[in-house]
């Protein structure tokens, strides 16, 4: 009876850990019941049931019900309430342009996130979501105002006062107020091009006051509904749909309990990059990424991609939703798993690093590097999730900088720091620093060279900026070739995570636990027949025995044989989305 105890003390406790790594038990951050986020809605016209049949198919929840419309019986428990949380209620609520124009469109003006008016407006959306009995709110593109660039909102009378505020607490009590609109319009009529916050008077300050303003605004509109859900004494979930993706994005996402980002898949090869970085972005909370300008079958196929990163796929098109259910399914099936090892326990031999300070002032090119880097670094089957601070690299992984030029001082210096103590790290053009106003500053990081060079105890290889790839072009191998090397250079040859040898292209994404290793897999062009799959020794220890499961519903046992210093199998034949399961 002892010895019974003892286990189920053990076997409670290791479940307990699960739990809290996936976020159940989370103390710093309320999480969603369900941990997939797919939302719909009901089509105009469709009856209710209807609508939820075609969910079921889709395998698509919550429901998203727009406050103003009628919300079916016996939907309230499932269903979130879209509050406007970017949108202006009337013309006279809205924010202005630098022309002096309402932002936005006549039928889509946008909201001034500064504006009393505007958060209490949102404020009595969510009370009035509770009162209805709805599970939680969705706030829908709180970020409208942002996508709009630097001279599409901000110039409001709300706005200006708050800019005015900020220049006095950064220059002194002496700083004389100015008309912001008179000279924003005087640089642009002198402009002979594109105007950037380098190019307005007291831009860096005014660019970094419009990214604030919005995780400002999405700070306060889900504390004002978990203040209200508390008052209430019932569960009531706040989540978000962004209309873009950026560095104000990424930093407002920490305060809702899911959220949904765009995905346009002309701007996609295989979206592994992206998705990397919505998954750490969201970290242990429900992602989501609707993907739009794609056939059914590369909606399929990026699906399949997001899946294996850890974010829910949905498409724009409700009838190409509807093929993507087989995908859900089954990664719902396997994070159900008591056994298996979340999203967030990537294993990685590299980690990129996504810097929203660097992202700001370079205008959106150090995401846009951060995405191709994991693009070419998954052609090469490395592991490479995505991190947003030096410090959650693990200390084995070599840092990966791309687009880092106007990193934030003091992450410059954190890698500096990890050179010196024996790190290594990669970088897709030149590694610089700046300071609080986005102003150029000494870096503390060396020049690296393409073969690697030694920085303190640690390697440093430095490669030209990654190109823009042709969309829904796989990369080409001998376009790899540099930075090929370069990982060669700075982790070392021989021992890698993973490999794939076969005619097919495979992507190959790993997670770990203490009990498992998975291998998610997706074929990316056509049906993988024949393909070999190698998994270091290091990673999966010496298993003989392996489980493959596929969307599609293949559930076999296969053998692993000892290669060197990896084990390797011979895939069976499938199509899609499978995963390759290694007991631990």
């Amino acid at each position: 009876m002892r010895w019974f105890a003892r286990r189920a003390a053990v076997a409670i406790a290791r479940r307990a850990v699960q739990v809290y790594r996936r976020g159940s038990l989370d103390p710093s951050h309320e999480t969603m019941q369900s941990p997939a986020f797919a939302p719909y809605r009901i089509p105009p016209g469709a009856l209710p049931e209807e609508a939820r049949r075609r969910a079921t198919d889709a395998a698509a929840a919550p429901l998203l019900v727009p406050l103003d419309e009628p919300l079916p019986a016996g939907f309230a428990h499932e269903a979130f309430a879209i509050v406007n949380a970017g949108r202006a209620g009337a013309a006279d609520e809205a924010c202005r342009g630098a022309d002096g124009n309402p932002s936005g469109t006549g039928t889509d003006v946008r909201a001034c996130l500064v504006s009393d008016r505007h958060r209490k407006r949102v404020e009595r959306g969510v009370g009035l979501a509770l009162e209805l009995g709805f599970r939680g709110v969705c706030l829908d593109r709180p970020d409208a105002p942002l996508a709009l660039g630097i001279l599409g909102a901000g110039f409001c009378p709300n706005c200006q006062r708050a800019f005015s505020r900020d220049l006095t607490r950064e220059y002194g009590e002496h700083f004389q107020p100015l008309d912001y609109l008179a000279l924003a319009r005087e640089a642009l009529a002198q402009s002979s091009g594109a105007l950037g916050h380098e190019q307005l008077p007291f831009g860096r300050d005014f660019w970094r006051m419009r990214a604030a303003t919005l995780e400002q605004a999405v700070r306060a509109q889900a504390r004002a509904a978990r203040d209200a859900s508390r008052a209430h004494g019932k569960p009531f979930e706040v989540a978000a749909q962004f209309e873009a993706i950026g560095p104000a994005q990424v930093r407002a996402a920490r305060h809702v309990d899911a959220a949904a980002f765009p995905a346009q898949a002309q701007q996609l090869t295989t979206g592994a990059g992206l998705f990397r970085l919505l998954r750490a972005a969201m970290g242990k909370r429900p992602a989501a990424a609707i993907v739009s300008g794609a056939s059914e079958s590369q909606v399929v196929r990026i699906a399949a991609v997001a899946a294996a990163c850890g974010v829910e796929p949905l498409a724009a098109d409700p009838a190409a939703d509807l093929a993507l259910a087989p995908v859900r399914r089954f990664a719902r099936a396997l994070a159900a798993d008591p056994k298996a090892p979340g999203a967030d326990a990537p294993w990685a031999e590299c980690a990129i690093l996504y810097s929203a300070e660097c992202d700001l002032w370079t205008g959106g090119s150090h995401r846009e590097q951060v995405e191709r880097a994991g693009e070419a670094l998954a052609a090469l089957h490395l592991q490479a999730p995505v991190v947003l601070r030096v410090e959650d690299a693990p200390p084995h992984a070599a840092l990966v900088l791309a687009g880092a030029g106007k990193l934030a001082a003091g992450e410059a210096r954190a890698v500096l720091k990890r050179l010196e103590a024996g790190g290594g790290a990669i970088a897709f053009g030149s590694v610089g620093a700046v300071d609080e106003s986005g102003r150029k500053a000494a870096s503390p990081v060396p020049p690296g060279k393409p073969g690697g060079a030694k920085v303190g105890k640690g390697i440093f290889a430095e490669l030209p900026a990654l190109p823009a790839p042709r969309p829904g072009q796989l990369l080409d191998a001998k376009a790899l070739e540099p930075t090929s090397r370069a990982v060669a250079a700075v982790i070392g040859r021989g021992r890698r995570a993973a490999g794939v040898a076969g005619r097919a292209p495979l992507l190959a994404v790993m997670t770990r636990t203490e009990e498992r290793l998975d291998v998610h897999l997706v074929t990316l062009a056509g049906p993988a027949q024949g393909s070999t799959l190698f998994v270091g020794m290091h990673v999966a220890g010496g298993a003989r025995r392996a489980r493959f499961q596929s969307a599609s519903g293949q559930d076999e046992r296969i053998t692993m044989n000892p290669s060197g210093y990896s084990i390797s199998t011979v895939l069976p034949a499938f199509e899609g989305y499978a995963v390759l399961t290694i007991p631990g």
